[in-house]
């Protein structure tokens, strides 16, 4: 057997024969996705230094573990909690999947919240397309906060809505959430940030 010779970019160890081929390199130098491994691990870096160090950040986390705790849950916030957590899974939820993601998930319980925080942060445009989005799932009914409920409403629709463009539309972000969001929890005392 033959000893391994380092890559000619990263130095790890590759049979001769593989180097031999691949003119020296290892296989996720040859193939482009070492820079992109280590790219990933520079940025994930980042992200757990944001995370020490963000205070909106720190607050979302606390956010989401009072949330999901279930000896307190969503009914502990308070008034401004429940509106900025709301508005932030809106926004996570149509960037993941679109308005539909967000009333079919657990997410839609919380549409007058969003609805009163996108208020709240006079965000008009994306009030408007979360607007039209219920109204193109729900008609005229209000939005059931019960998720099999909500599946009822949304199954009755003859016709599938299609309501791609306003995802589209949303994703333009022309209310600049993150930064109305950050606002609203600076003027609400939510985060202390100087």
């Amino acid at each position: 057997m033959s000893d391994k010779i380092p890559c000619l970019e990263c130095e790890a160890l590759v049979l001769p024969s593989t180097a031999e081929r691949t003119g020296g390199l290892c296989m996720p130098c040859k193939n482009g996705t070492r820079k992109s491994m280590e790219q990933a691990k520079e940025n994930a870096i980042k992200e757990r230094e944001l995370d020490k160090t963000c205070p909106f950040r720190a607050y979302w986390r606390d956010l989401v573990d009072r949330v999901y705790d279930e000896s307190l849950g969503f009914t502990s916030l308070n008034d401004e909690e429940k509106l900025y957590y709301s508005v932030y899974v809106l926004i996570g939820e149509v960037y993941n999947g679109g308005f539909v993601q967000f009333f079919d998930n657990t997410s839609g319980a919380q549409y007058r919240y969003a609805e009163l925080g996108l208020i709240q942060m006079q965000a008009k445009e994306s009030l408007a397309l979360l607007r039209k989005a219920k109204l193109s799932l729900f008609g005229n009914q209000s939005v059931p906060i019960d998720q099999e409920e909500r599946w009822g409403v949304m199954r009755q629709m003859t016709d599938e809505p299609d309501i791609d463009n306003l995802d589209t539309e949303f994703y333009k972000d022309t209310d600049n959430l993150d930064n109305k969001t950050e606002e609203f929890a600076i003027k609400n005392g939510l985060v202390q940030y100087t």
